[in-house]
C-alpha cells in the first residue's frame, strides 16, 4: 500500500479541511452587514433586501429574518446593492457608516450620497447569477360544498426576475370548478410582462397572455401589447401605478360567434399595500378596462384583487376575488352582456 510522505501529508490534510470547511467559512466571511434597530438592538449578518415595508436579514444563529423597515435606524454592507427612492431615482452602490441615524449613505467612499431612511422605498442587492434574481411563489386551494357537491381547485404560480434596467414578470392563474346540475367552469390566465425603468416614476411595459373562461364562453384570447405607466404614489407601504396602452387580439368562442382579430385600448391602475405591524398583510389589486378600436361598443372590463395573510416563514393565505366582463357576448344574459366573478381560498409558499 501507499503511503503520503510527510511532506505530502501537510498538504493533502489542508486540502480536506479546505474542501469541508471552505463553503462555512465563506459563508462566515459575508456576515458583516449590520443593522441597528430603534430599541438598540444590534444585528450582524447579510443584507437580503428591503420591499414590502421589511427588511430581510440572516444572521449566523437564524435563518433569514423580517424586520419591519420603520424600526430601522442604521443598516450598512460593502456589497453592492440598488436603493429605490420616492421620487423615482435609482442609485447604487456599498451602504456605507452613515452620518447620522436615520439616514443611508450610497456608494463608495470616494463617492456618496445620504438620504432619508423615509425615502426609501425599495432595496435590492445586484448579485451575478441568473439563480440569485429569481422570485416566485406557489399557492393552492381546494374547496368542497357538499350541499350542492361543488368542487373548486385553484392553483396560482408566479415568478420573476429583475435587472438594474427593468424586470420581468410570469405568472399562471386557474380556477376549475364543477358542480351537480350546472356547465364546468375553467378559467385559465397565463400572462408574461417586461417592464422597463425609465427616469423619475415612468415606466414603458410589453406583455402578452393566454386566456380561457368558459362562463364568459371565451375558448381562448391570444393577446399581446404595449403600453406605459407612472407611479402616482410610491412609499414603503403604498405603490399605486396608472397604465395605459394599446394591444391586439385573437380570439376563439365556445358559443356560435365567429373567430375575431381585434385592437383595444386599454387604460387601468396596479395598486399594491404592504401593511405593516399588526395588520401585517399585503394587498395587490389591479383594475383594467379595454375599449376595442374594432369592434364599436365593445368593452372588456378586468377586476383583480389578491390579499395575503402571512402565516410563517415564505408561507401565506391567500385570498384572491376577480371580476369580468365583456358587453358583447357570453351565456349569462341574451343581450350579449356577460359577466364572471368569485372569491377563492388557499394557502401559499413564497
Amino acid at each position: 500500500m501507499r503511503h503520503l510522505s510527510s511532506r505530502h501529508r501537510p498538504l493533502a490534510y489542508h486540502a480536506v479541511v479546505l474542501f469541508t470547511l471552505g463553503p462555512a467559512l465563506a459563508a462566515t466571511a459575508q456576515m458583516t452587514d449590520r443593522v441597528i434597530t430603534r430599541n438598540g438592538d444590534e444585528l450582524t449578518g447579510e443584507v437580503k433586501s428591503v420591499a414590502s415595508g421589511r427588511l430581510e436579514f440572516k444572521t449566523d444563529a437564524t435563518e433569514t429574518i423580517q424586520v419591519y423597515w420603520d424600526h430601522v435606524v442604521v443598516v450598512t454592507s460593502r456589497f453592492f446593492f440598488e436603493v429605490v427612492l420616492v421620487d423615482g431615482r435609482r442609485v447604487y452602490g456599498a451602504l456605507l457608516d452613515p452620518v447620522d441615524p436615520g439616514t443611508l449613505r450610497i456608494g463608495t467612499d470616494a463617492s456618496a450620497i445620504s438620504v432619508s431612511l423615509g425615502e426609501i422605498v425599495q432595496i435590492e442587492r445586484i448579485r451575478g447569477s441568473f439563480w440569485s434574481r429569481l422570485k416566485g411563489s406557489v399557492d393552492l386551494g381546494f374547496t368542497l360544498n357538499k350541499a350542492n357537491n361543488r368542487t373548486d381547485l385553484t392553483f396560482k404560480l408566479t415568478g420573476s426576475y429583475r435587472t438594474r434596467q427593468g424586470a420581468w414578470h410570469l405568472s399562471y392563474d386557474t380556477l376549475y370548478r364543477r358542480q351537480d346540475n350546472t356547465d364546468d367552469l375553467d378559467r385559465q390566465d397565463l400572462t408574461g410582462n417586461y417592464q422597463r425603468f425609465l427616469g423619475g416614476n415612468w415606466i414603458v411595459t410589453a406583455f402578452a397572455a393566454g386566456q380561457r373562461n368558459t362562463e364568459l364562453a371565451l375558448d381562448i384570447r391570444l393577446i399581446a401589447g404595449v403600453g406605459g405607466g407612472y407611479h402616482l404614489l410610491r412609499t414603503v407601504e403604498h405603490d399605486l401605478i396608472v397604465l395605459a396602452g394599446v394591444d391586439g387580439a385573437h380570439e376563439d368562442f365556445l358559443d356560435d360567434r365567429a373567430a375575431t382579430e381585434s385592437i383595444e385600448l386599454f387604460v387601468g391602475v396596479n395598486y399594491n399595500l404592504y401593511a405593516l405591524g399588526a395588520r401585517d398583510f399585503i394587498v395587490t389589486a389591479s383594475a383594467m378596462v379595454f375599449p376595442s378600436v374594432s369592434v364599436k361598443g365593445r368593452v372588456r372590463t378586468e377586476v383583480n384583487i389578491d390579499v395575503r395573510k402571512e402565516l410563517w416563514e415564505d408561507f401565506y393565505v391567500p385570498i384572491r376575488g376577480f371580476f369580468s366582463s365583456d358587453n358583447t357576448g357570453g351565456q349569462d344574459d341574451e343581450q350579449g352582456a356577460n359577466n364572471d366573478y368569485g372569491v377563492t381560498l388557499g394557502i401559499g409558499y413564497s
